[in-house]
């Protein structure tokens, strides 16, 4: 199912894990990514890192939590296999100003894992989780509620809000979307 973003990332994951495969690099496009849900944010963390641990921080009583997440790739129900997570690749991830939310969430874990190379511009932030709200009439609406999503980094949690910088800046969009130029860049910082 297509509208499955978890689906697509295990369908994603049998083809690039799959017997023979040629594939070495493997490039996530987060560049108009201006947010989503959070639970399909720590699964793509998961999938590309093998687990991921998200951390928040209520910023009305500075209180700390952290999760560990694991994603079952191969959907078997049975979590660490090797076909769950494409850590084994060399992994780069395409970011922008237009990366927001958790389209900054996911770069910010994947720059402070150490393991995946972010590329382009730098993205806007985002680190506050949406609250949903009703008025007594039934109008639905969203705020930035209280926990903020944050990195960490010797045990001291940081905010993503003011957004995460690439290790290697792509001034022009074409460079993005240009597969070839893209693969050449790409082979030319690994070689």
């Amino acid at each position: 199912d297509t509208a499955d973003t978890i689906e697509l990332l295990a369908y994603a994951g049998r083809q690039i894990n799959r017997e023979n495969s040629p594939i070495e690099n493997v490039v996530i496009d987060l560049s108009n990514n201006g947010g989503g849900m959070l639970d399909v944010a720590v699964s793509v963390c998961a999938w590309v890192l093998g687990s991921s641990t998200l951390h928040i921080s209520d910023v009305n009583s500075g209180a700390q939590s952290s999760t560990l997440y694991s994603f079952d790739g191969n959907l078997n129900h049975v979590f660490g296999e090797k076909e769950d997570s494409v850590n084994d690749k060399n992994i780069f991830c395409l970011i922008s100003p237009n990366s927001f939310s958790c389209g900054n969430l996911v770069p910010a874990a994947f720059r402070s894992s150490g393991k995946v190379t972010l590329l382009g511009k730098a993205s806007s932030g985002g680190a506050c989780a949406v609250q949903l709200l009703s008025t007594a009439d039934g109008t639905l609406f969203c705020i930035s509620g209280r926990y903020r999503i944050n990195t960490s980094n010797n045990g001291i949690l940081y905010s993503v809000d003011a957004g995460v910088e690439p290790h290697y800046y792509l001034p022009k969009a074409s460079m993005f979307y240009d597969r070839q130029k893209l693969t050449e860049y790409i082979n030319s910082l690994i070689w």
